[in-house]
C-alpha cells in the first residue's frame, strides 16, 4: 500500500506541472475572416454576425445613396485566443502544437493589464479601430471630419484599489471631479494631480452601457508602486493613487453616418481592413479591382498602419477564406510570408496611402475620390 500511495503521489505531482504552466499562457489559433458588407442580411445569430449562407461577415452601415454594390470582397480577420489547457502546454513542449497555433504568455498578451479587464479593452479598442477607420477613409476622400471629446473613459481599473473597491468599472465615462468639468484625459490627470493620499474624491460616473448616472466617492491613496494613473506612468510617490487607467474618448462628427459592427469581435486590428470597405463603398466600389482582398493592421486616423498580434494565424484564416491579396503591416511581413502558400499575394504596408497605391497600380483597383 505505501508503494502504491508514492506512485499515485508521483503521478500526481507530474500532472500538476502542465496544469501550473498551461495557466501561464494563451493559444492562439486561425480564426475567422468576415466579408465587409453592407448587406442588411449580415445578421447576428449564434453569437456572431453571418450572412443567409452562414459566411461570417461584419456589418458596414453608410447613407443607401452614397453606397456602391463592391464588386470584389474585403475581409477583416481575427484570432482565436483561449486559455491554455494541459494539453496544449504538453504538446507545446514537445514541438507537436502545430504550426498553426502559437502558445503566447499571459505576461506578453495582457501587459500587465489584469485578463478581467482584456475583454472590454477588446471592445474599446474595436469602436476606437471603427472611428479611426471612418476618419482615414472621409479623410482620403476629401470629407471634413471633427472630434468632439465626451470625458475620460475608463480603460483599466487595478484590482483592490480605491476605484476598484469604490465600484468603478472598465467602460465607465468620467466628465467631473469634484464638480469641476473632465473632457478629456489630460484635464482628468490635471485635477488628480494636486490631490493628496487620503483625500475623498467624488467622480461622476457615466457607466457603460448607457445606465443611469451616479456620483461615485473615492479615498485616494498613496501608489504601492509604478501605477497608470490619468493615462500616464508615475513614480512612488505621495501622489494621490485611484487606480484607473483613462482615455479620451471622442465623438466623431461626420458629414453623414457611418459605423461598423463586427458583433462579438473585438481589438484594433481590423482598422486598416475596416478603412478600405468604407472608400470601397462610398467610391464606387471598384476598389479591389474584383479581387478578394484581406488587411490586418491598426489604423490612425491620418492613415497610418500599425502593428497586430497573431500575423501567422490570420494568414491562415484568410487563405482558407479565398483570399487573394493580404495586407499587413511591414513589421509582420515575414510572419505572414512564413506560412502562406504561393497562392496568397502577401503585401507589407506602412500607411493607407502605399494599400490604396498598390490596389491601384497591381490589382485594377479605383477609387473614385469625393469632391466635397
Amino acid at each position: 500500500m505505501p508503494a502504491l500511495f508514492a506512485v499515485l503521489v508521483a503521478v500526481a505531482a507530474l500532472a500538476a506541472v502542465p496544469v501550473h504552466y498551461s495557466g501561464k499562457y494563451f493559444v492562439f489559433s486561425p480564426g475567422t475572416a468576415p466579408v465587409i458588407t453592407t448587406s442588411a442580411q449580415c445578421k447576428p445569430q449564434a453569437g456572431q454576425l453571418t450572412l443567409p449562407s452562414g459566411a461570417p461577415c461584419v456589418r458596414l452601415v453608410v447613407p443607401p445613396s452614397k453606397a456602391h454594390h463592391m464588386d470584389g470582397r474585403l475581409l477583416m480577420v481575427d484570432v482565436e485566443v483561449s486559455r491554455a489547457s494541459p494539453l496544449q502546454w504538453i504538446a507545446y513542449e514537445l514541438g507537436l502544437l502545430g504550426s498553426h497555433s502559437e502558445l503566447v504568455t499571459v505576461a506578453s498578451y495582457a501587459d500587465g493589464t489584469p485578463t478581467s479587464e482584456l475583454g472590454c479593452q477588446d471592445t474599446q479598442q474595436m469602436v476606437s479601430a471603427g472611428q479611426a477607420a471612418a476618419i482615414a477613409a472621409l479623410g482620403a476622400l476629401q470629407y471634413r471630419v471633427a472630434e468632439r471629446p465626451l470625458g475620460a473613459q475608463v480603460v483599466e481599473v487595478l484590482p483592490g484599489t480605491p476605484a476598484w473597491r469604490a465600484g468603478v468599472h472598465c467602460n465607465d465615462l468620467i466628465t467631473a471631479v469634484n464638480g469641476k468639468p473632465v473632457n478629456s484625459a489630460a484635464e482628468f490627470g490635471k485635477l488628480m494631480a494636486p490631490l493628496r493620499p487620503g483625500t475623498l474624491v467624488t467622480l461622476t460616473d457615466h457607466p457603460g452601457g448607457g445606465r443611469q448616472t451616479r456620483l461615485i466617492r473615492a479615498r485616494l491613496a498613496k501608489p504601492p508602486r509604478r501605477v497608470a494613473e490619468g493615462g500616464s506612468t508615475v513614480p512612488f510617490t505621495d501622489r494621490a493613487y485611484l487606480g484607473v487607467a483613462v482615455s479620451t474618448k471622442p465623438e466623431l462628427v461626420l458629414p453623414f453616418h457611418v459605423s461598423v459592427d463586427a458583433g462579438a469581435i473585438g481589438g484594433p486590428s481590423a482598422g486598416l481592413a475596416f478603412t478600405l470597405a468604407i472608400l470601397d463603398s462610398l467610391s464606387g466600389g471598384k476598389l479591389t479591382g474584383g479581387h478578394v482582398v484581406a488587411a490586418t493592421g491598426t489604423i490612425s486616423p491620418n492613415g497610418e498602419v500599425g502593428e497586430v498580434g497573431g500575423v501567422r494565424e490570420k494568414t491562415v484564416a484568410v487563405e482558407k477564406a479565398g483570399a487573394q491579396v493580404f495586407f499587413v503591416p511591414a513589421a509582420e511581413y515575414s510572419q505572414a510570408r512564413s506560412v502562406a502558400s504561393k497562392d496568397l499575394h502577401v503585401v507589407p504596408v506602412s500607411t493607407l496611402h502605399q494599400a490604396l497605391e498598390i490596389l491601384a497600380h497591381d490589382y485594377g483597383g479605383v477609387l473614385a475620390r469625393s469632391a466635397a
